[in-house]
């Protein structure tokens, strides 16, 4: 799992297979019925637990919403490969949606519900989408300190035009295939290596 996590418990170390039973009845409940309408009880009947499994995992809704959805995600932190290139690939290739349909009714889902349940989209970002950008920005500076990358270009900023092309491309509905991918990857590289002037604005 990526992000979110099942909360420690004080007695008997939790059965794996209970919590993927779990996060799994999440999500298709969700596809089911929507954020609104799912409820820890719901959850327990969905995966043939008994509701204290649910609350020994999980405090509430909002905190069992984001493990579920992180529970699909791929992981954002490339090991360091000494490759900066290679390192971004895997990351561009890690934040795009392994499910984009999915995707897309889940992150709308969870912001149409921000009005009543404002609880959900900050457990999200806190559990889920904070950690992911944390992990990906340090593939970004440690290219940085290798001299690859510009550090005359915020790091949240190039974070973004890493991230951003393939989650407007889901909301699209246009396909993220492999030639798009490469072609990404080698505009974004070419934007994040390019010259940086002198800091006294004149050229040697």
């Amino acid at each position: 799992m990526s992000g979110a996590t099942p909360k420690p418990s004080a007695g008997r170390p939790l059965d794996p297979d209970v919590t993927k039973a779990i996060l799994e009845a999440v999500l298709r409940l969700i596809a089911k019925d929507g954020f609104a309408r799912m409820s820890m009880e719901a959850v327990a009947r969905e995966a043939a637990v008994g509701k204290p499994a649910v609350y020994r995992r999980f405090s509430d809704k909002a905190e069992l919403v984001a493990a579920a959805f992180a529970s699909v995600l791929r992981p954002v932190e490339p090991p360091d490969r000494g490759d900066t290139k290679a390192e971004i690939r895997e990351l561009f290739e890690a934040i795009i949606p392994p499910d984009p349909e999915g995707f897309v009714g889940f992150v709308g889902g969870l912001f149409a519900e921000h009005r009543r349940h404002p609880e959900m989209v900050e457990a999200f970002r806190a559990a889920v989408l904070l950690p992911r950008r944390e992990a990906a920005l340090r593939v970004i500076r440690r290219g940085q300190q290798r001299g690859d990358l510009r550090t005359d270009l915020d790091e949240n900023m190039l974070l973004d035009l890493v991230a951003g092309p393939g989650i407007a491309r889901t909301f699209a509905g246009h396909p993220i295939d492999e030639d798009w991918r490469n072609r990404m990857i080698e505009l974004w590289w070419s934007v994040a290596t390019a010259h940086q002037p002198p800091t006294n604005g004149v050229d040697s």
